[in-house]
């Protein structure tokens, strides 16, 4: 049976999980003025995005990590308060043709510092999952003008993706959804083994994007058969490429 202190301590943590849960949810409702500098930068390996930002009184450093869709790291008080731990899953994405105008609805859970080994889940079960919904701007870098789930994932999907002649039944490079990135970051191509797919950073050097372009010389221009992607279609994986062709 639970001593008094452990009920007391529970509720205090789940009170102050409240308490960040509903900063987190005012603050991107109404952003307040920023009191320090704020920013989101993605890893060299295009693998998550590291995020500093306040959030009522509080600093959050935390990392959306795009391999599981989870949102990890830490709150820090201005008041010098033991930071808290936070870590989310991602339930849901509703896309927008702006990046910066999707939700991303989460389940967070939050804990205190663990005082020593072993660190168990107890810790984060005294803190029920509490729902967030966030828009792309808060865990994208301004101005992201595409992201492979909202923009260019529909253009495979609505062209070549699901054909069995072209990219589904994993066919190389398999473009069905969940596969795709998988298949063509950093993957040589197989008519042209000397360029990968997507090279994150570099449109040139992308063979995905010279096939599309129809500006190689092995086989024909994609979608094999079909009318030649529109300007704004290209661009949209042109400029998530130029990005770091993250799988976000």
């Amino acid at each position: 049976m639970s001593s008094p202190t452990a009920h007391t301590a529970r509720f205090r943590s789940m009170s102050s999980a409240a308490v960040l849960a509903a900063a987190l949810v005012a603050c991107v409702a109404t952003p307040a003025r920023a009191q320090r500098q704020s920013g989101i930068e993605l890893t060299p390996d295009s693998a998550r995005y590291l995020i500093s930002k306040d959030v009522g009184s509080d600093r959050w450093a935390i990392t959306y990590n795009l391999d599981d869709k989870t949102v990890t790291g830490n709150v820090f008080s201005t008041s010098g308060a033991a930071p808290q731990f936070v870590w989310c899953q991602t339930t849901s994405v509703t896309q927008a043709a702006d990046p910066a105008a999707a939700q991303y609805n989460l389940s967070c859970q939050f804990a205190t510092p663990c005082s020593a080994a072993p660190c168990t889940p107890a810790q984060w079960e005294m803190s029920a999952p509490v729902p967030v919904t966030v828009p792309g701007s808060f865990l994208l870098p301004p101005q992201t003008r595409a992201t492979l789930a909202g923009n260019v994932q529909p253009i495979f999907n609505a062209n070549c993706a699901n054909s069995d002649a072209c990219h589904a039944n994993n066919q190389s490079p398999d473009l069905l959804p969940g596969r795709s990135w998988n298949s063509t970051f950093e993957v040589p191509a197989i008519q042209n083994p000397a360029q990968v797919y997507v090279a994150p950073f570099d449109a040139d050097a992308s063979y995905l994007l010279d096939k599309i372009l129809g500006t190689q010389s092995n086989g024909a221009r994609m979608p094999l058969g079909q009318t030649p992607l529109d300007a704004t279609q290209t661009e949209a994986i042109r400029a998530w490429i130029l990005e770091g062709a993250a799988n976000n």
